[in-house]
């Protein structure tokens, strides 16, 4: 039966497991926070919140460890309870080791960085984040889309941001009778007397596709990176305003549902 003084060491003894714990918890969070800060100054920020996150399970761990010595339990047995659970937990939860390594292999191959507009399948957005276990991104309509590494490397991806440039591809159906002739050069005035157009790159509007019912004219100019959304919306205005201007014919394309 324990005395006073032994429930009293317990207390001791569990007060301070706890106290150990809330350290790490706590302070976990905080070097991964700071670690992010510095990134700020860096021009490769993935590898800042990737090591961030890293550090903050890390320290995580480590006060579990101490925490528990400090019980009075044999760090060496602490060790080999953590392999070997660590050795479980890896085969149990291999989808998510296999999201670390391909972590480790983003930053070191850098297929996009921090600040990168990219497109993985359907989704695209800029790269907000590069994790121990996926990247965020942040959708134009500001949406923030959790991708796990493992399927970001194992899939396509389209970085928008590695050139300085981006090509605005426009596809315009119009119907079969349209005077082409007529309409090409119209198109490319549109084109030419848009500001943001760079006028040193390709321009060119030509029959993309002849279909059954219609043609596909095809509209192809280059602007800046950071221009590319607005130009791409205000030309598509323009170009719907000059296909009313010069009446051009459209064609009825059904929609199957």
């Amino acid at each position: 039966m324990l005395t006073i003084e032994g429930l009293i060491s317990v207390a001791y003894k569990l007060a301070e497991f706890i106290i150990i714990v809330l350290i790490g918890w706590i302070l976990g969070p905080f070097v991964k926070k700071k670690i992010i800060t510095l990134s700020r100054r860096s021009s490769n920020q993935g590898v800042f919140t990737f090591f961030g996150s890293c550090a903050s399970v890390l320290i995580r761990l480590i006060s579990i460890v101490i925490a528990l010595s400090s019980l009075g339990v044999d760090i060496s047995i602490i060790v080999g309870s953590f392999s070997a659970i660590g050795l479980g937990i890896s085969l149990a939860l291999k989808d998510n080791m296999a999201n670390v390594a391909c972590g480790i292999q983003i930053l070191f191959t850098k297929p996009f960085e921090v600040g990168d507009y990219i497109q993985v399948e359907d989704k695209e957005g800029t790269v907000t984040n590069i994790e121990i276990m996926f990247v965020t991104l942040t959708t134009l309509s500001n949406q923030i889309v959790i991708l796990p590494n493992s399927q970001v490397i194992n899939k396509f991806v389209t970085n928008y941001s590695k050139n300085k440039i981006r090509r605005i591809h426009i596809t315009v159906p119009v119907s079969l009778q349209a005077d082409i002739k007529d309409i090409l050069p119209a198109f490319e005035s549109v084109l030419i007397e848009n500001d943001q157009v760079l006028k040193d790159q390709d321009i060119n509007v030509v029959v993309e596709n002849i279909k059954e019912k219609y043609i596909e004219i095809g509209i192809f100019c280059w602007v800046e990176l950071e221009q590319y959304w607005n130009t791409l919306y205000e030309l598509n205005k323009t170009i719907q305003n000059k296909k009313l201007e010069m009446k051009i014919p459209v064609p009825e394309i059904k929609v199957s549902h």
